[in-house]
């Protein structure tokens, strides 16, 4: 049953690799049209359930949790239980691969929801339909998508004033009085969210109290000021959604909800003296701290929903538009960075297996304790790995990199009449550049070792990532010098930094 068990992948990885490495390999979608391509491991799952019935049927005719625990807990039914996934997850990805290329879905796109289903199935497939939908509702539109792109001379770097202000008001409107008018629910919650800082202010200078080695109110003075940027920053990029804005507008509500509820659990754990991350010390603290997580997930999700929906929508000026994109993109891996943050440490692993109690379970710090000594405010380790850092980086990658793609459009710039090839090489080396760092600071924090004493091993790999930036961006423009800059520059950009005046510079 071992040796089946470590087998059986071999039958399933060939189509994956196909279809996510080789998608439009012509082999690959006669192979992929078959319907027998999960056949291998449905014959098998056959093979090993039929002998089997007499005591699988009564455990799956009525199901209980313990029945089906003690079923999935022999090796026989757990290698049954893996053949079917194999089947199922290929038939799906199948399905999904096959249907993306009647659509004309990116093969980049596609890909990595295929290798998400390929390791989590039922996510995967569920983040598809999302993709699925959107991409049905472009097709729908496109005719008008079209006459508006046929109308854009795309070799200028130029974005309307109604696209960059947010769709309403013109150069006499404030960018307060833009943002209301995009989504209302949003910039209540970022405006309300700086009183909430102000008032965590005045609580770290009034309550001596403190929470794991730092002040009670300091936590949720960092979140109310986070939740405010992420905000005014969520709303803006709102004002690029044209095709869908039903979608966004969801989008956007469900994420107020989701830091209302958030910020709601951290300000009763402050006023209460304990914590609100990894606690679980009582029903109550278990508690909040499970809804607190359920809804920081979903914020990640409704920011992977705008990525999509940017990812679809026509933009005039395809460098700009795709810093908004890679920065969305960025700012989801840092995101799910914290994702590592609430698995159990090998201590706390130690206890559990030891059946003992456990009150807080998972932890910001790897290596080390939480609260140990730490940089002033932020509170990163100083002593160990920390993934906050990563967390904190990545997440602001969806302010910087749209304000690099629009620092790089501005009339007295050197970059601004470089060719559109040119700018859109330089997005794409400094988005990904960024994407390495990010990943570089949670390879350091996993190995428990501090942001500000790197070992030679993470000094080398940070030397070569910026090495390598600085090659790209030194041929990208030696090659733009070579082979001459945009003619229509300068009309162009004075053009764009005319119409993103009142809304960046602001």
């Amino acid at each position: 049953m071992t040796l089946l068990f470590r087998l059986s992948n071999l039958l399933v990885l060939p189509f994956w690799a196909l279809m996510i490495l080789l998608p439009r390999w012509r082999w690959t979608g006669r192979i992929m049209r078959s319907p027998f391509v999960s056949a291998a491991p449905a014959v098998l799952y056959a093979a090993l359930v039929l002998p089997r019935l007499g005591t699988i049927w009564p455990a799956i005719a009525r199901p209980t949790l313990a029945g089906v625990a003690t079923l999935l807990g022999s090796p026989e039914g757990a290698t049954i239980a893996w053949f079917h996934f194999l089947a199922f997850d290929l038939f799906i990805g199948r399905w999904i691969y096959l249907d993306s290329q009647e659509r004309r879905i990116s093969a980049l796109l596609t890909a990595p929801l295929l290798f998400l289903t390929l390791m989590l199935g039922p996510l995967g497939f569920l983040i598809f339909l999302a993709v699925r939908a959107v991409a049905t509702s472009h097709e729908g539109g496109n005719g008008g998508t079209q006459t508006f792109a046929a109308n854009v001379n795309s070799s200028k770097p130029s974005i309307n004033g109604a696209q960059l202000g947010l769709r309403t008001g013109g150069p006499s409107k404030t960018l307060l009085h833009r943002v209301w008018r995009t989504n209302r629910p949003l910039t209540i919650l970022g405006l309300a969210m700086v009183l909430v800082f102000l008032a965590a202010l005045a609580g770290i200078l009034l309550d001596h109290r403190l929470i794991t080695g730092a002040p009670a109110w300091l936590k949720p003075a960092k979140f109310a000021i986070s939740v405010s940027v992420y905000c005014f920053t969520f709303v803006w990029l709102l004002g690029f959604v044209q095709s869908r804005p039903r979608l966004a507008r969801f989008a956007a509500n469900v994420t107020v909800v989701s830091f209302v509820v958030e910020m709601t659990v951290i300000l009763t754990q402050a006023a209460r003296g304990t914590t609100s991350h990894f606690n679980v010390t009582t029903p109550l603290n278990t508690f909040l701290w499970l809804t607190m997580g359920v809804f920081i997930v979903i914020v990640w999700t409704m920011n992977l929903l705008l990525a999509i929906l940017l990812i679809f929508e026509r933009i005039p000026d395809r460098p700009f538009a795709w810093s908004l994109r890679l920065g969305l993109l960025v700012s989801l891996v840092g995101m799910a960075a914290g994702f590592f943050m609430v698995r159990p440490t090998p201590d706390q692993r130690r206890a559990m297996a030891k059946s003992r109690a456990q009150g807080i379970v998972g932890a910001h710090s790897v290596g080390v304790p939480d609260g140990g000594p730490g940089l002033p405010v932020v509170g990163w380790s100083t002593v160990g790995g920390d993934l906050r850092p990563a967390h904190f980086v990545g997440i602001h990658a969806m302010q910087l990199l749209p304000f690099f793609g629009w620092f790089i459009t501005r009339r007295r710039n050197t970059f601004a009449h470089f060719k559109e090839v040119h700018r859109l090489a330089l997005i794409s080396t400094v988005g990904f550049a960024y994407l390495g760092l990010v990943l570089l600071l949670v390879w350091q924090a996993r190995r428990a070792q501090s942001v500000v004493h790197p070992d030679p091993q993470t000094l080398a790999v940070g030397v070569v990532l910026l090495a390598f930036t600085g090659l790209c961006t030194w041929g990208i423009a030696a090659h733009a010098k070579r082979t001459g800059s945009n003619p229509s520059g300068s009309n162009s950009t004075r053009t764009f930094s005319s119409n993103a005046k009142h809304a960046l510079e602001s």
